[in-house]
């Protein structure tokens, strides 16, 4: 926790609906503080800083009944609500924030420590007590072990008239499933980072001995701006656990294969469920439909179902997306990352890289200087092409095809050099570099054929002095190349200064951005 004190959101005058904050001190006094100034208590003086309220928000915010704001969850409460005020330990029952198949979750003040906690009672009728007081202590004692900035904190465990409880972390939320619900998916860029985050905090629970076995994004809270943690361990099992595998347990969606087979669990079975829940994340739908009627038929989907990728592939997505998906949902364990290190360094290599767009001018200048530099390397072939269609070597004048063949080694050696990772001498003296739309590297192919496009120029001379070595301006086909050449450079350099982003013709056709080389490179 960042701050023991905490804070409840509210309206500050319900006449004008305008959203305000409740600072819930440690002495018990609450009071109105603004976010930006902080406060004072009026009865024990304690002046609260904003950087202390800023902290309180992003550990222990009460986002209930705040109102008239778009930055914040709000939670469904419902009207018949049986347990406020009621004791849980020393926990005082304030409301409810949401409800499951194993119990109700309440918002609580801890009357110990002076603020707002999240408690989960186990309410459900149709389990024995004593099969809820085992689940509940083995989410308890699985995350309560388990210390990282991912995982929902455990606070206390206990029981109130044989109802178990237990206390823990109070987030604002919403969950990555309500998120989904109201905007549909996530942007690729925060779901790459709730991933690493999730492998990070699987990863720490894997040195414990720990599976989780139940993800999905319900159980992934939203705790602050681009921070996920991982909650809900009730289904977690102990990899060496003998007893593992008498029965299947998780949601029907994100069970991996090997468990309906009856197959130890693993982590490669948490794999396949974050592999499930990242797919769902970027595209908004499950990566297979569920088929069959009964829910062994709908888990046996698992089995034999292909990944369903979208027709048309977006282009803010690196397709290597598509390699590491495949990989988390391979039908085999094996077949899947074998530690949580190489599948965080796989999700780092397709994680979007922030850029910042070079300017116009950069380019230009960089774009002259590369232009200037190939026609320089022409220089040779053009002369010698001139030279023998004078009257004094017309008799080689033979060899000009020849010579213009022989000059296709420019083009041929600057494209492989791009092809191989080098750049330009004009963007390497003004430290520029090409990336995706979305900022990773470009693969080859797509950088070559940028490049083919982008110096239309440079191959421009040579094309034609190949097909018109009098270079006479009555040649059809020669006029045909300059008008066709002029229209190009005209079009590429007029989206440019015309279209949002300040990008050319051939950067629109090859999905690719021009930016400065000291950002952070993939």
């Amino acid at each position: 926790m960042e701050s023991s004190d905490t804070i409840q959101l509210k309206t500050s005058n319900p006449s004008r609906g305008r959203p305000g904050l409740v600072y819930h001190c440690v002495c018990g006094f609450e009071f109105q503080v603004d976010p930006k100034v902080g406060g004072a208590c009026g009865q024990c003086k304690r002046v609260v800083q904003p950087e202390a309220i800023q902290n309180a928000m992003s550990a222990t915010v009460s986002i209930a009944n705040f109102q008239d704001s778009d930055d914040v969850h709000h939670f469904e409460l419902e009207s018949d609500e049986p347990l406020p005020n009621r004791l849980y330990g020393h926990f005082r029952i304030d409301r409810k924030l949401g409800s499951g198949g194993m119990g109700a979750v309440y918002r609580a003040m801890d009357t110990s420590l002076q603020r707002y906690v999240a408690v989960k009672v186990m309410r459900n009728a149709n389990h024995c007590i004593d099969s809820r007081i085992a689940m509940l202590l083995r989410e308890a004692v699985a995350q309560a072990r388990l210390n990282h900035p991912n995982v929902v904190t455990i606070y206390y465990v206990g029981r109130q008239d044989e109802e178990p409880f237990l206390a823990m972390e109070l987030l604002p939320g919403p969950t990555l499933a309500e998120k989904m619900k109201s905007d549909g998916s996530i942007p690729y860029a925060d779901a790459i980072q709730y991933a690493i985050q999730v492998a990070s905090a699987l990863r720490h629970a894997s040195q414990f001995g720990i599976v989780h076995a139940d993800i999905k994004p319900a159980n992934l809270l939203i705790a602050g701006e681009g921070r996920i943690k991982l909650s809900d361990f009730g289904l977690s099992r102990i990899q060496s656990d003998p007893e593992q595998n008498t029965s299947v347990s998780g949601t029907p969606a994100y069970v991996a294969p090997e468990l309906i087979r009856g197959n130890p669990i693993s982590v490669q079975s948490d794999m396949y469920a974050l592999g499930v829940t990242l797919f769902e994340l970027v595209f908004g739908k499950l990566p297979f439909a569920l088929q069959g009627v009964t829910l062994r038929e709908r888990l046996e989907t698992h089995l034999t179902a292909d990944i369903e990728f979208p027709a048309v592939w977006p282009n803010s997505i690196p397709r290597e997306f598509a390699d590491v998906i495949r990989k988390l949902l391979a039908k085999a364990p094996d077949a899947r990352y074998a530690t949580y290190d190489d599948l965080i360094d796989a999700l780092k290599l397709i994680e979007p890289v922030k850029t910042t767009t070079a300017g116009v001018a950069l380019r230009t200048m960089a774009y002259a200087i590369d232009q200037f530099a190939l026609l320089l390397f022409f220089v040779p072939f053009a002369f010698a092409i001139l030279l023998f269609n004078t009257n004094a070597y017309r008799d080689y004048q033979w060899l000009s095809p020849i010579v213009a063949f022989m000059s296709l080694i420019v083009p041929a050696t600057y494209l492989l050099l791009i092809y191989r990772g080098w750049r330009t001498i004009g963007r390497y003296l003004f430290q520029l570099r090409i990336v995706e739309e979305n900022g990773l590297r470009p693969r080859r192919e797509q950088l070559v054929t940028r490049e083919v496009l982008r110096n239309s120029f440079a191959w421009f001379v040579p094309l034609v002095i190949y097909v018109d070595p009098s270079f006479s301006p009555d040649h059809l086909l020669s006029r045909i190349l300059q008008v066709a050449f002029a229209l190009f450079l005209a079009i590429d350099w007029a989206t440019t200064l015309l279209l949002k982003g300040r990008k050319t013709l051939h950067d629109y056709l090859c999905h690719s951005r021009v930016v400065l080389a000291v950002d952070r490179a993939k």
